[in-house]
């Protein structure tokens, strides 16, 4: 009997037939071998990551910026002949992305919890798989390890979200 090629790859490739049948080739490449491999075995696990959250932020900066610019100060502004470039920038988007920070600073969490999932599923070196190798290991040092430097980093970044909005409104003082 005869096996196609299709045959061979459902039935688990060429220890059936004998014959070598091209697999597909997984595993982490690093940077310093190949900068080109490495970015592009990355290229989907990050757009999983981000697209969820990258629609969400624009939805909410859409909707913002278009509740800012219906303001009078803004309308003041294009009444004064500022160039719409200045109007938007300055008067609309600085005011607009004050929620679109805490939103941000919100989904970070959301963000490390994902890459317990992608990091397995793509079998990528990283803290978030050498958490789930521990939890499958019940190795609890290792576990209690890696959630201090998650809370950690989620902490500091609260408070850089914090320090941002002084920047980005005058109003806030600490």
């Amino acid at each position: 009997m005869q096996l196609s090629r299709r045959h061979l790859l459902t039935l688990g490739g060429a220890a059936l037939a004998g014959a070598s049948v091209a697999r597909p080739v997984t595993g982490f490449v690093e940077f310093s071998r190949d900068p080109v491999g490495h970015l592009t075995q990355l290229l989907l696990p990050a757009l999983i990551l981000g697209i969820a959250t990258g629609a969400a932020l624009m939805r909410l900066t859409r909707g913002m910026l278009l509740e800012v610019l219906r303001q009078d100060y803004v309308r003041t502004a294009w009444a004064k002949g500022l160039a719409e470039r200045v109007v938007v920038m300055k008067h609309g988007l600085r005011n607009a992305i004050i929620p679109v920070v805490t939103l941000l600073g919100t989904q970070l969490p959301q963000i490390i919890g994902g890459t317990v999932i992608i990091e397995t599923v793509f079998g990528l070196p990283g803290m978030s798989r050498f958490l789930f190798d521990a939890i499958n290991q019940r190795d609890y040092p290792v576990i209690q390890g890696v959630n201090l430097v998650v809370v950690s980093l989620i902490v500091l970044v609260n408070l850089g979200v914090d320090a941002l909005y002084a920047v980005l409104d005058p109003r806030i003082r600490y």
